[in-house]
């Protein structure tokens, strides 16, 4: 049985098709093209797509071997458990970058909001309309963001106390 987040990686990325062939996979040490298509009855051209899709993530590797009678290439595929953990952090790195940014915007700017909309506007756009709203006429409040602050570097800090692990 695969792991949940090599699963939840798949589904994310290839959809339900791709995740199917995660699950035989992780039943086996390798499996062929054709031990695939019988599992899963899959079209060859498809089911080749979706393993070259999952390999170009770096879910998944194969070996490749001459069949000698044939002629023919016969692949061996298998889970790379490396490559999901290499994914992961990727990802983890593009949201830690995501939620830098955040914090620099909130660190930086000064908010208001409409209590009737509950729409938040930095303090140069509070300005400009004179510190009414400009959808309802309401006065914007001066609002905190202490919480969201709080929040944001809580969250920095798991990622990169994760990420440096």
């Amino acid at each position: 049985m695969p792991d949940a987040a090599l699963e939840a990686a798949t589904r994310e990325l290839l959809g339900e098709e791709a995740v199917q062939l995660i699950q035989i996979l992780s039943e086996q040490e390798e499996t062929t093209d054709d031990e695939l298509i019988l599992k899963t009855g899959m079209k060859l051209n498809n089911l080749r797509k979706i393993l070259y899709q999952l390999f170009e993530q770096s879910l998944v590797s194969y070996r490749r071997v001459r069949d000698k009678d044939a002629g023919w290439f016969k692949y061996y595929w298998r889970i790379n458990r490396t490559g999901l953990s290499i994914l992961l952090n990727a990802k983890k790195r593009r949201i830690l970058a995501k939620l830098k940014e955040r914090l620099e915007y909130e660190t930086r700017n000064m908010f208001f909001i409409c209590p009737t909309d509950n729409v938040r506007y930095v303090f140069e756009d509070a300005m400009e309309t004179n510190f009414q709203c400009p959808n309802c006429g309401g006065k914007l409040e001066s609002v905190q963001n202490q919480d969201i602050i709080s929040v944001l570097k809580i969250k920095i800090a798991e990622l990169e106390r994760d990420l440096s692990e």
